[in-house]
């Protein structure tokens, strides 16, 4: 499944802080849009529910260390 969410700003800044804070965490994310301000996540199918906690940990992490 994918799934994004868009920052209300539209600027590239934000999610790219984003990005680059999950990246430094071993979390692989994409930002695009129009604007660069849409985070998109692309688990697998098959995540185990321990996998998805780690990564949505790991998402938290990252969001609070970008704000």
């Amino acid at each position: 499944p994918m799934l994004a969410f868009e920052l209300v700003e539209r600027t590239p800044d934000r999610a790219r802080a984003i990005v680059d804070a999950a990246f430094e965490r071993g979390l692989l994310l994409l930002a695009c849009g129009l604007y660069g301000n849409v985070v998109r996540l692309l688990p697998a199918l098959t995540i185990s529910d321990d996998d998805l906690d780690e990564g949505l940990a790991l998402l938290e992490d990252a969001l609070a260390a970008a704000a």
